[in-house]
C-alpha cells in the first residue's frame, strides 16, 4: 500500500488530495542541494543508494571538491593535448629539415 501512495506522489504531486501543505522552498534555504542547483548532484547519478547523514554546512565544501576535481582532470587533458602538440610539432620539423637537405642534394 505505502508502494502504490508512493508512486501515486510521483506521478501526482504529494498534494494530491489536498491533504498536504505544500512547502515553498528559496534557492538559498538550508535544505536545498546547492549540488543540484549547479548540476553536479551525485544523487542523480547515483538514484539507487542511500546518502550518508552530513552536517548542513558541507554543501560548500561538496561543490569546491567537485569543482577542484574537474579543474583537475582538465588540466590532465590540456597537459596531454600539449604535449602531442609538441611531439607533432617535433616530427613536422624533422620532416621539414630532411625535406630541405633532400633538395639541396637534388638541385644541380
Amino acid at each position: 500500500m505505502d508502494a502504490l501512495r508512493k508512486q501515486l506522489d510521483v506521478l501526482m504531486g504529494a498534494n494530491r488530495n489536498g491533504d498536504v501543505e505544500e512547502v515553498t522552498r528559496k534557492y538559498f534555504d538550508r535544505d536545498v542541494c546547492r549540488l543540484y542547483l549547479s548540476g553536479l548532484c551525485p544523487h542523480d547519478l547515483f538514484q539507487l543508494t542511500e546518502a550518508k547523514a552530513k552536517g548542513l554546512d558541507n554543501y560548500d565544501r561538496d561543490l569546491e571538491d567537485n569543482i577542484d576535481r574537474l579543474i583537475v582532470e582538465c588540466d590532465r587533458k590540456i597537459e596531454r593535448a600539449l604535449r602531442r602538440l609538441d611531439e607533432e610539432d617535433a616530427k613536422a620539423a624533422i620532416a621539414i629539415s630532411v625535406s630541405e637537405v633532400t633538395q639541396v642534394m637534388t638541385e644541380p
